[in-house]
């Protein structure tokens, strides 16, 4: 196991993350929904936009470094190519982090469900994304 290798490959994935994520959420159509929200008791505003942005980053880290680890492991298994690779990882990641994540969301909590649409559907384009960077530095 090169350590170097899959650190480099976590710090990626995230950074690269971070970008696209940013995308998904800051767009005009999302940052809508987002600020039709804003009264719903389901729904945090942060006081620091920077903070925000820091603690998402370090979630994403530490993620993108658990991930790593994992598709380090189960990589003999994989297909071997990049697209195959990505698809596999990707739907495992999802079924493994989206679906729990939507279905406690949806029924335990005040989450406004057009939020917990965009999340779904963002949650699940990351979960790709990180698995593409993996299979490409991997």
């Amino acid at each position: 196991m090169d350590i170097v290798q899959i650190l480099m490959a976590a710090g990626a994935a995230a950074v690269i993350w971070f970008v696209v994520g940013g995308g998904l959420y800051m767009n005009p159509p999302v940052a809508k929904i987002f600020k039709k929200a804003e009264g719903s008791p389901g729904y945090k505003i942060w006081k620091k936009q920077s903070v925000y942005l820091l603690v998402t980053f370090l979630g994403v880290l530490a993620q993108g470094l658990l991930w790593t680890f994992v598709f380090y492991f189960v990589r003999p298994v994989l297909p071997g190519t990049f697209w195959l690779d990505t698809l596999f990882f990707g739907l495992g990641l999802f079924v493994t982090k989206i679906i729990p994540r939507y279905i406690d969301t949806a029924t335990q909590t005040t989450y406004p469900k057009p939020l917990l649409a965009v999340e779904f559907v963002n949650g699940t384009i990351s979960c790709f994304v990180m698995a593409g960077v993996f299979a490409w530095l991997l």
